[in-house]
């Protein structure tokens, strides 16, 4: 399991529909390479597993892994404060391989360190951003623009550790 597998499987449980599917697909992977924690049993089975079964499974992972744990409140706190779009509007995300995370609220872009904000940009989109890669330090996606008939369309380029935009527009309100 890495820190981008733990990370993505608590966002999931946050902001996702799959999250049963998740835990169970992450915690199979450990079972078939022989890693077994007591608990995983939980994750055998021929159908999805419910949601108490997946909360079940996410707890025995985060007792692994403390280290990793996201402060559900604290976040959700931070991205109703930082992020006011996502009321009414799904919010996405992509994770690194060190475990930080950038979130989106449709207009912005925000990356995140388990529950701390660690940069916000401005307004980038005038309503859907979709990322495409984090690779080597740039976070690349497409935003959409007024000029546009086709949503999202527009590329953007942040610098993962500054939030610098690289490539793109902010938008002007």
């Amino acid at each position: 399991m890495t820190k981008r597998d733990i990370i993505s499987v608590q966002l999931e449980s946050f902001f996702g529909s799959k999250f049963p599917q998740m835990i169970q697909l992450l915690v199979d992977d450990e079972l078939n390479h022989g890693r077994w924690v007591d608990g995983y049993d939980l994750a055998v089975s021929r159908d999805v597993i419910d949601g108490d079964n997946a909360r079940k499974l996410l707890e025995i992972v985060l007792t692994e892994y403390p280290e990793l744990r996201i402060d559900q409140d604290a976040l959700m706190k931070a991205v109703e404060e930082k992020l006011p779009q996502n009321w009414g509007a799904p919010v996405s995300w992509i994770v690194g391989e060190s475990g930080a995370y950038a979130l989106t609220d449709t207009l912005r872009v925000a990356r995140f360190e388990r529950a701390d904000l660690i940069w916000r940009t401005p307004r980038i989109s005038w309503d859907g951003i979709e990322f495409d890669s984090l690779i080597d330090g740039r976070l690349r996606g497409r935003a959409w623009m007024l000029t546009s008939n086709v949503t999202p369309d527009t590329p953007f380029e942040l610098d993962f550790e500054t939030g610098e935009l690289l490539a793109g527009e902010a938008v002007p309100y």
